[in-house]
């Protein structure tokens, strides 16, 4: 037989190297290869094991009514317990994509399955090629970029922060091949002019029990790898990667690709849509955001007590404090406004969740809540409550450690990091039923939000729970947490969370912020908007270097960038009050225009990337240049 197992179908070509397994995939010119460096391989707690080790591998033809490729078997391989399973890399005629898909025949035994990386990284040539990375908002990676890249949150976990949505893509310079023949001068005219003449776009399938690691070293080159997970200790089922090859690309045109692949499996549901379920999403387009707090509580066991300072352990703000600032608000002449309110339980902001009610009573009880929210209502203001169903405080009324998450040796995982101090996570299963006994209870007290934040659910990982009782995959605790939203929904309350993860996507209306990554991971750009603008609302903060915000650039640049809204503090002195008035009525305008469009294109304008332009479906531009801090709207 020959080195290499060669597949042709319809314009396409899969090669497979029986003995180093290396792949190539390819359209026509455009072929992309595995990077023999880092081989596939299954991490166990006792170390890497690589695919080749197996004492026997046979590679046959794979041949459906929809594609073909070449499916390969893994028997015997030493140091995975009896671990055994099939690989199948094939082309889909009626797409073109390429779809590699892992499945396990044999479970491990007595062996500590990690990750499976399948498949290898592929090979990305040349200083001015880059990668397009979902890491919060977005960003583009140059392939010389200067700095190592960082280590993502969660362990790269994908559903969390470390991937707003479940892809990446690479983009490869004209001239980019082995050598570089365009010179790390260039990278800035590639990633401008869409030069590219090969890309591809990786989706993950079943993100919930995967996660991905990015290989940078300062200077690069740029590898990319999936980690297969196991989920309740074995690989279970089928894993799937889908990879689109494309040519003349850049990040707008992956974008493109995966907005489709969402819509296709329903994940793209429109504000327009959300609208005719939950009409007074209208009042949000636009709107300034009120952040206000009521009460704060820090515990002796926290991260956060304040030892030497005690008189900065606890904070108390009345309902009525609050009330007039929304009376305020509104004599400003804002005629929109959003206000999110923390800390209106009596046991204070992040303390004895899940069980916070009432409303706090030194601050005026239910009928300073009912006050606050009606004069909400009166000026035509959404009035929101933040709550939290997943940190599960060891002092809440009823706590039980028997509903909290069980790890795989049935311990619980616990820490002090927040206001309330000690802690586990409330096991996904429960949560449903802890969101309908409180929000009860706040209709029963004449309160009628019309949104809730549900902390953290879009921006952390997915758990998983070993207890028999109440078992739960990462999948099932996603959908828990989605349960948790589309209960909300019923209610006429807009459902929102800290960030914004495409799982949710069907029912999230809006998020506390989708800001930008670490700044050594590249450079800003808002690929999650290119996906999603016209499906959830997205707050900015408006000041300089805030949390999020590339360096010390202005967010209200950004937010216009994004055509997204802006936070309004009436706190601020009065000086900057006026500034932060000026620019939330430019978002607001702009957002007005836009904010139920879809963002078409985005644009670096020059070679250094200061200048900017994004596109929106009825044909507005906004054109920012963060070096003399101008913008045009047109």
């Amino acid at each position: 037989m020959s080195e290499k197992c060669c597949i042709k179908a319809g314009g396409g070509m899969i090669a497979l190297n029986k003995t180093t397994l290396e792949i190539e995939i390819g359209n026509g010119a455009n072929v992309w290869r595995t990077d023999p460096a880092h081989p596939p391989r299954v991490e166990t707690a006792d170390g890497d094991v690589r695919f080749s080790a197996a004492r026997h591998i046979e590679h046959s033809e794979w041949k459906t009514g929809v594609g073909a490729g070449v499916r390969s078997a893994y028997r015997g391989i030493p140091g995975l317990g009896g671990m055994e399973f099939d690989t199948i890399i094939w082309r889909e005629a009626s797409t073109g994509q390429f779809v590699f898909e892992f499945i396990p025949m044999r479970e491990a035994v007595n062996t500590a399955i990690k990750a499976v990386w399948f498949p290898a990284p592929f090979v990305l040539d040349g200083a001015s090629s880059y990668s397009a990375l979902t890491y919060m908002q977005g960003c583009i990676l140059p392939n010389d970029w200067p700095k190592d890249f960082p280590e993502l949150k969660f362990g790269g976990q994908m559903c969390s922060q470390s991937a707003y949505m479940p892809w990446w893509g690479q983009v490869r310079a004209t001239g980019a091949g082995g050598a570089n023949a365009a010179g790390a001068s260039a990278a800035g005219d590639n990633i401008r002019t869409n030069t590219g003449e090969s890309g591809y776009i990786a989706i993950v399938e079943q993100p919930w029990d995967a996660k991905y690691a990015v290989r940078h070293a300062a200077g690069g080159p740029t590898s990319i790898g999936v980690g297969l997970m196991p989920s309740l200790g074995a690989m279970r089922y089928r894993r799937t990667l889908r990879v689109a090859v494309l040519g003349g690309c850049d990040h707008n045109d992956l974008c493109a690709v995966y907005r489709q692949y969402a819509d296709e499996r329903g994940l793209l549901i429109t504000l327009k849509e959300k609208a005719a379920r939950a009409p007074h999403i209208n009042k949000l387009i636009g709107a300034a955001v009120v952040h206000l707090g009521i009460k704060s509580h820090v515990s002796p066991g926290s991260r956060y007590y304040h030892k030497d300072e005690p008189e900065k352990n606890d904070r108390l703000t009345p309902f009525s404090k609050r009330t007039e600032q929304m009376k305020a608000i509104a004599g400003m002449g804002i005629k929109k406004a959003y206000l999110h309110l923390d800390g209106w339980g009596q046991p204070g902001y992040d303390n004895r969740h899940p069980d916070y009610l009432p409303a706090c009573e030194e601050a005026g009880g239910w009928d300073g809540l009912r006050e606050l929210c009606d004069t909400c209502r009166d000026k035509g203001f959404l009035f929101g409550l933040h709550d939290q169903y997943r940190d599960y405080f060891l002092d809440a009324a009823t706590y039980d450690p028997e509903m909290a998450v069980h790890l795989a040796d049935g311990t619980l995982y616990g820490h002090a990091i927040w206001a309330g101090g000690a802690q586990n996570y409330l096991c996904s299963s429960q949560a449903p039923m802890y969101v309908k006994r409180n929000f009860e209870e706040v209709f029963a007290n004449g309160v009628r939000p019309d949104a809730a934040y549900l902390d953290v659910f879009t921006c952390n990982e997915p758990d998983e729970c070993s207890h028999p009782l109440h078992a739960v995959t990462r999948k099932e605790c996603l959908e828990y947490r989605k349960q948790c939203f589309d209960y909300l929904y019923t209610k006429g309350i807009l459902p929102s969370s800290e960030e914004v993860i495409d799982w949710a996507m069907q029912s999230l209306v809006f998020c506390h912020w989708a800001p930008y990554g670490d700044a050594a991971a590249g450079i800003p750009a808002p690929l999650l908007n290119l996906v999603y603008h016209d499906c959830v609302v997205v707050p900015w903060m408006l000041g300089r270097g805030k949390w999020g915000t590339p360096g010390n650039e202005p967010g209200f640049l950004h937010a216009l960038l994004n055509g997204g809204i802006g936070y309004l503090d009436p706190e601020l002195p009065e000086n900057e009050l006026n500034e932060n008035l000026a620019q939330i009525k430019t978002v607001g305008e702009l957002n007005d225009r836009v904010g139920m469009l879809q963002m078409t294109k985005h644009e670096f304008l020059t070679a250094d990337r200061r200048v900017q332009r994004t596109t929106f479906a009825d044909g507005t531009t906004v054109t920012v240049d963060f070096e003399k801090e101008t913008y045009k709207i047109e």
